[in-house]
Order: C-alpha cells, then structure tokens, then sequence
C-alpha cells in the first residue's frame, strides 16, 4: 500500500518514517531539512508499505502533491509539544484534503516523549480542523504507538477497498478471474485492469500475462478477506 507522510516543517516526519522501517529509507535533505522527499518500505504481516514523506516548507507545494498521487492512506504528523506549530498544520491539512479528498488519514501525535507533549483531548480541542480524522498518541524517537497508529490506517485503508479485496481473494488464481472480477463488481475491463496495476505495483497480486488471470499473494491473502486481522496484532 502507498502511504504518504505529511505535515508541517519539524513535526517528524523523517524520524517516524526511520523508525516504521526500521532504517532501511532514504532522505533527500540538505542542513536536517527534507528538501524533496522520505522514502522507505515496510512489511506489515506479509505485506509492503511503501512510505513518501513530504518536505514540511511552506514552498515545496508542486513536490507534495506529486507524492500524494495514487496513495491508499495518510499519515498527517503534528508536534504534540509546539502550540505555535498549529497554525502551520492546519495549512497542511487543507493542502493534503485538496490533494487526496476521502483518502483515509489518521493524525500522528507525535513527541508524547516530551514532558511538555499535549495529550489528544487537548489537541483536539487546540486544532478543530482534525475532527472525525482518528487522532493516535506516538513518540517516533521512542517508537511508542507507532506500530498501532500504521496498522489502524491500513486497516482504515484496506476496508475501503474491502469489496474489491474479497474479490481479488475469491477469483485468486482463476483461469477467468479478471472476467469474474468486472462481472461481480459490474465495471468494465479497463477500470478492472486499472486495479490489477495499481495493486500489482503495491505488490498485493501478480498478475499473468494478458491479465485475464491474477494471484493474491499468499501473505496478504488472509488482510485482504478480513482486514481486521490487522488489527489484532497491535
């Protein structure tokens, strides 16, 4: 699934990216500043979870909304701990509603590290632009949450595509599984490809030459026919 890491200068973005890869990303920055963009992978029970963080400068508009296209869900990173940080989020959060309408999103609180951190009710009722988006207490320097609030917007994410999903797990394999895909879900063949591009490229399926055929890939087969399995683990 594409994941896009936004919100505003110093948040940290970069760090939570750092930490939900466990290293393994990469940071285009110049003087500590992301100038252009995170990138990392992660597997979650079998499946991958591909990261952009976007740079926080007011300035680098063209670049975040490139990064935003195609994502399956948002993690939106605020300062728990700077009230005058506030302002700035509530820009991002317009940008990133603009650029990804009714795209799932969960706000990342984050440095609850810090002994000046606000806890959610607070925060809530600081920054009212982030009611009905679920609001998850994290540190990305101590890890605390942070593994529960990514597995709460996949599953957020993954139940938005739950009827499209039980089909790619029931057709699986099929030697005329795209044909009994476009039949159940009643679109044609060229919005039913679009699907077995967007989720092959995410590595959820592998799809057979002509495309008349596609496979569930094993470890994700059991998320995809009960997304809440996801939120068992945390």
């Amino acid at each position: 699934m594409k994941i896009v890491v936004t919100g505003p200068y110093a948040a940290g973005k970069s760090l939570l990216i750092h930490n939900i890869t466990k290293g393994a990303c990469i940071n285009i920055e110049r003087n500590g500043t992301t100038i252009a963009m995170d990138h990392g992978v992660a597997d979650v029970d079998g499946m991958s979870v591909f990261l952009f963080g976007t740079p926080g400068l007011l300035r680098f508009r063209t670049m975040r909304k490139i990064l935003s296209e195609g994502a399956d869900g948002i993690i939106f990173v605020v300062d728990s701990a700077d009230v005058e940080s506030d302002a700035r989020a509530k820009l991002f959060f317009r940008e990133i509603a603009f650029f990804l309408p009714g795209v799932p999103c969960v706000v990342a609180a984050n440095k609850q590290d810090l002994e000046n951190a606000r806890p959610v009710d607070t925060m809530r009722s600081d920054m009212r632009f982030l009611a009905g988006v679920p609001v998850i207490p994290c540190s990305a320097k101590t890890g605390q949450n942070v593994d529960s609030m990514l597995r709460t917007l996949l599953y957020l994410s993954m139940m938005q595509w739950s009827s499209v999903f039980a089909k790619f797990a029931e057709h699986s394999g099929k030697p005329d599984g795209l044909k009994q895909l476009m039949a159940d879900l009643n679109m044609g063949r060229a919005q039913a490809v679009g699907y077995l591009r967007r989720f092959e490229l995410r590595k959820l399926l592998d799809v057979q030459i002509g495309d008349e055929q596609f496979t569930v890939r094993d470890a994700v087969k059991p998320l995809m026919e009960n997304p809440v399995l996801l939120m068992r683990r945390t």
